[in-house]
């Protein structure tokens, strides 16, 4: 397994995330073609971008990973440490999430009487206009510090679909590990995500972190041409979607991205060769910070968004609306990147080291894990 290409893997994915919400904080398409056109060339420029973008499935990719990850965790804690095994897990689950989560509910808090301002303008998309809640009380505070409610925060959505299947996650790998269950228990995560049942309930995610788990339990294929068929499925998941619009809904195709992602996991992690474009050490270091840069960038988004209307007017956004959006993506790394060094820094690593001395503490030293699953169990 190439580690550096599974870091910088969820680099790119993060970026997609970013992308796609500076992408629509602004009306672009009806702004474009109030001023150009629906034909017009800066149209078809922002529709591209758009779905280049496809954070949608960027977050597929982000629970393959995970699932894939807690696997390779879960095979050193159980056969390290088998009574406290799964407590070990939740505490170091606990402290990887909660700790930069809670960094992001205090930036959000922080910039919302700036945040609020930009909210009326009309050059908002209907989307982010719509992305806080009209006024923040305590009890939302606190459920946001929770992950129970998520409009402090938009990507909050995600933490909480997977702090949810991190919970159940020992059960997901036991059934997946197991001979027996595993294909039986495969297809029924297949069945429910296929069932007609409602997206927002979340639960076709399953499969993803049970494709994910299955990751490192399969055996590679020799001679199989993994590095080029792992990136040539990239683009693959970026675009899939402009192809199944409107044959399939929302979570169909959200559960065929899902597969793609994991062909996508599966070649990465089999494959030994270097990958010229993934193992770029910047990239790599994106993918190190990445969780960070999820979950700060929102609120760094919508205040830079909030400036810009402020300082240059509505009429800019509406005028140049291409120029602005490209302005706010720009303006948006530039400060969300130093903002999540530092975060990654002083609150991701001392909550992992945290929770590790905890675990330790409570359920008794483990035994000295293996490097790669120790590597991956931080990312």
């Amino acid at each position: 397994m190439n580690i550096k290409s599974f870091t910088s893997l969820r680099g790119l994915a993060c970026l997609a995330v970013v992308g796609t919400h500076v992408w629509t904080l602004f009306d672009l398409q009806r702004l474009i073609t109030a001023r150009y056109g629906v034909n017009s060339f800066q149209n078809k420029i922002a529709i591209f971008v758009d779905r280049t973008f496809n954070g949608q499935a960027a977050v597929e990719v982000f629970f393959v990973l995970s699932g894939c990850v807690l696997a390779l965790s879960l095979m050193s804690g159980s056969a390290a440490n088998k009574p406290s095994w799964v407590k070990t897990f939740y505490v170091k689950r606990f402290f990887r999430i909660y700790p930069a989560l809670w960094l992001s509910i205090a930036l959000a808090l922080a910039l919302w009487p700036l945040i609020k301002t930009g909210l009326s303008s009309p050059a908002y998309s209907a989307w982010a206009t719509s992305a806080f809640p009209a006024k923040i009380s305590a009890p939302l505070v606190g459920l946001s510090l929770a992950s129970i409610y998520v409009h402090l925060n938009w990507p909050m959505w995600t933490l909480r679909v997977e702090l949810f299947y991190s919970v159940l996650f020992p059960a997901i790998y036991l059934l997946v590990q197991n001979p027996r269950t595993r294909k039986p228990f495969l297809v029924f995560l297949a069945l429910v995500a296929l069932a007609p049942i409602p997206r927002t309930l979340s639960l076709h995610y399953a499969l993803a972190f049970g494709l994910g788990a299955l990751i490192p339990l399969t055996r590679g294929i020799s001679h199989f041409r993994y590095r080029l068929i792992g990136l040539g499925l990239i683009p693959v998941l970026m675009y899939s979607r402009i192809l199944l619009e409107g044959i399939f809904d929302v979570k169909n195709i959200e559960t065929m991205e899902i597969l793609i992602a994991f062909g996508i996991v599966y070649c990465l992690f089999h494959n030994k060769r270097r990958m010229p474009l993934l193992d770029r050490p910047i990239f790599e270091y994106m993918g190190t910070i990445s969780y960070s840069v999820y979950v700060l960038h929102f609120p760094i988004v919508f205040g830079l968004g909030a400036c810009v209307v402020k300082a240059l007017g509505t009429s800019a956004v509406q005028q140049q609306p291409l120029l602005m959006a490209s302005l706010l993506g720009v303006s948006t790394l530039i400060i969300t990147l130093p903002l999540s060094m530092l975060s990654n820094k002083f609150v991701e690593d001392a909550g992992n080291t945290l929770g590790k001395r905890l675990a330790a503490s409570w359920y008794g030293r483990r035994q000295e894990a293996p490097v790669l699953a120790a590597t991956v169990e931080e990312q």
